[in-house]
């Protein structure tokens, strides 16, 4: 694999896992009037600075020159790459300014919510510049699934190890949502899986190349993927669960998940890349 996929593959992890965190961050700040919860997203969103900043750092690396996120804007029209660096640009400033506005409530709530949708629209338009590929096993509904997965997956992960670690009142409420989140979204990709897999290996002759790679030299990668996942996120998440019923707040476990999580995560936007096989090859 080629260093622009590497690129890619920090890039598209690390700004969505920060997007889903954000918007956990929206969801909690709209059910709860304690004063202290909100201080702890708030400080969860400088948090995520940091990390999007890495992304946006790895972005450029599969853009080839810094200078071609400039001028790729000129084709908002017409082109996915540019309204996917203009949304992943425009959450990242949003998110500052949402960080950044203090004295003023209402203001910081608007760009918090714009920052959100900005998010969103950043992860949709990732899914379509390869839903729109010559790659068969990019098309069709796998793209969405698979980062809208890593955006409400490893986001709940990444948000429950900074709530964890903060004492406030509804800290066990957010706990619980997080968790439930991600281990919903984990069985739903999972679910998905088979169907993914018999519509590559019923479709063109690429199609059929990514299958047989998924079921072949690349088997191993995908058993890993999915027990990290569920051995190292969704058990230990239910376990953590368990533990919040009875009072008591697991932030190891949490951490112990989130690792699991992004590892699987990783080893899964890997495959995304690796088993591509454009149409015309194969």
């Amino acid at each position: 694999m080629e260093l622009r996929e590497w690129a890619l593959i920090l890039f598209t992890v690390l700004m969505q896992a920060s997007i889903g965190a954000f918007l956990f961050t929206l969801w909690f700040e709209q059910r709860t009037k304690d004063a202290a919860a909100h201080r702890i997203y708030e400080r969860l969103r400088m948090v995520l600075i940091p990390v999007v900043v890495v992304a946006l750092i790895a972005s450029l690396g599969h853009l080839g020159r810094p200078l071609r996120a400039i001028t790729s804007l000129g084709n908002l029209g017409s082109s996915w790459l540019s309204r996917e660096i203009f949304f992943a640009g425009g959450f990242f400033v949003l998110l500052v300014l949402a960080v950044l506005l203090k004295k003023s409530d209402g203001l910081r709530k608007l760009v918090a919510w714009l920052a959100g949708l900005s998010g969103v629209a950043s992860v949709i338009s990732m899914a379509m510049i390869y839903h729109s590929s010559v790659m068969p096993a990019w098309q069709g509904f796998g793209t969405f699934v698979a980062f809208g997965g890593t955006t409400l997956f490893l986001g709940a992960a990444l948000a429950a190890v900074w709530v964890a670690g903060q004492p406030y009142q509804d800290r066990a409420r957010d706990l619980k949502s997080l968790a439930w989140t991600a281990v919903v979204t984990a069985f739903v990709e999972l679910a998905l899986v088979p169907l993914q897999m018999a519509s590559l290996a019923g479709g063109s002759v690429a199609a059929q190349a990514s299958a047989a790679m998924l079921a072949g030299p690349y088997a191993w990668l995908v058993v890993l993927r999915w027990a990290l996942a569920i051995f190292g996120g969704v058990l230990v998440l239910v376990a953590a669960l368990r533990r919040l019923a009875t009072g008591q707040v697991p932030a190891g476990l949490f951490y112990v998940a989130c690792i699991a999580i992004l590892a699987g995560e990783l080893a899964g936007r890997y495959l995304f890349y690796a088993t591509a096989v454009a149409i015309g090859i194969g």
